[in-house]
């Protein structure tokens, strides 16, 4: 009963994200394909709950508090999206154009793709185990939240009350997530990792593949349907631990590991959009919620993100050679976000900002 309430907890989260993505998309007339919609769903979702995430942590609330007051903000969100989605439609309806034919072998392009998604999801979930201390102190903080309905309060691993918050972990709602909907459906923790956390991470990271190689091909689906189940297939069978292939399969319940394989890969592509029209402000607002959210999903995105988008406006600069003042200008609000948790952080670490436990 408990994967089978695994397994809706995994569909609704993904109607939830492409609910988002859809809404923001009609509001805004952006022409995104399905996985890039569900990808910018996600990262609505996880910039709209840290912020609650946050407040609820640093006034240190009950867990069940954020969980309540997170489920009335969603369902009011959800209830705006479908407005939005339902207002859009209808008065596009006689607009729209008829679809497009199927090309031939599209067809069978994507049914593969679909078989080798099925089959990765299939491994991450027998690949996925027990790495040592990151995976005791991450299951164990979120089984100990729901256990004491608390946050970040006790030590993931000792169970010990903490004397003040680790903001390490703390600036980042990602698995609070996980203890609030743990805690509202009364499935352990560690089974909501693994069975939705882990799998959520294999098909956003295939979506964000599927994005990127969209717009690499001219939106050619068979094209890129084959080249995101030729990476499945090297994914599946390139048995090394230190990539972000294995990171994917191997550990895909951390929050680096949707670093690695969701976070960074949206960032690249939006640069790479941007690289290609940079006039566009839909790519720069893309990228600046991408930025917002992935502290949010990831503390390891909180320089790795900013390095990103710098080496890229460096680019720029060496490439044309000059200096861009719009283009410099976009990219220090998307750096915004990240330079703020950084400082909050590099506070923390230092001892000039220190939340005691009550």
């Amino acid at each position: 009963m408990q994967l089978v309430i695994c397994a809706a907890i995994l569909l609704v989260s993904f109607f939830i994200y492409y609910l988002f993505g859809k809404a923001v998309c009609l509001r805004y007339h952006w022409d995104l394909i399905v996985p890039e919609i569900v990808c910018l769903g996600f990262f609505l979702y996880f910039g709209a709950f840290q912020v609650i995430a946050l407040i609820m942590i640093f006034t240190q609330q009950k867990l069940h508090v954020l969980g309540f007051t997170w489920g009335i903000i969603l369902l009011l969100l959800a209830a705006m999206s479908v407005d939005v989605i339902y207002k859009e439609r209808k008065e596009n309806r006689a607009a729209q154009a008829e679809p497009a034919g199927t090309e031939k072998w599209e067809g069978l392009f994507l049914a593969a793709l679909i078989a080798a998604i099925v089959c990765e999801c299939l491994t991450g979930l027998l690949l996925q185990r027990s790495i040592g201390w990151d995976f005791a102190y991450y299951i164990g903080n979120m089984s100990t939240s729901v256990a004491t309905d608390t946050m970040y309060v006790y030590d993931g691993s000792s169970g010990m009350k903490l004397s003040h918050l680790d903001l390490r972990y703390a600036l980042s709602g990602f698995y609070m997530n996980t203890a609030w909907i743990a805690q509202l459906v009364h499935v352990p923790a560690i089974l909501i990792q693994k069975y939705v956390v882990g799998v959520a991470d294999i098909l956003l990271a295939d979506a964000a593949l599927y994005s990127f190689a969209s717009e690499v091909f001219g939106r050619n689906k068979k094209k890129s349907a084959l080249l995101v189940t030729i990476v499945i297939v090297m994914t599946v069978f390139w048995d090394v631990y230190d990539t972000s292939a294995q990171f994917l399969l191997l550990r895909g319940y951390e929050a680096k590991a949707y670093c690695a394989n969701v976070v960074l890969p949206m960032t690249a592509y939006l640069l790479y959009r941007i690289w290609k029209r940079d006039d566009r402000m839909q790519n720069w607002a893309e990228l600046f919620l991408v930025a917002f959210a992935s502290v949010a999903v990831s503390m390891s995105s909180v320089m790795l993100v900013p390095a990103l988008i710098v080496l890229m406006m460096l680019a720029h600069i060496c490439v044309t050679k000059r200096w861009d003042w719009t283009l410099i200008r976009r990219t220090l609000y998307c750096l915004l976000p990240n330079v703020c948790y950084l400082l909050i952080y590099f506070a923390g670490a230092q001892g000039w900002l220190v939340v005691a436990v009550h």
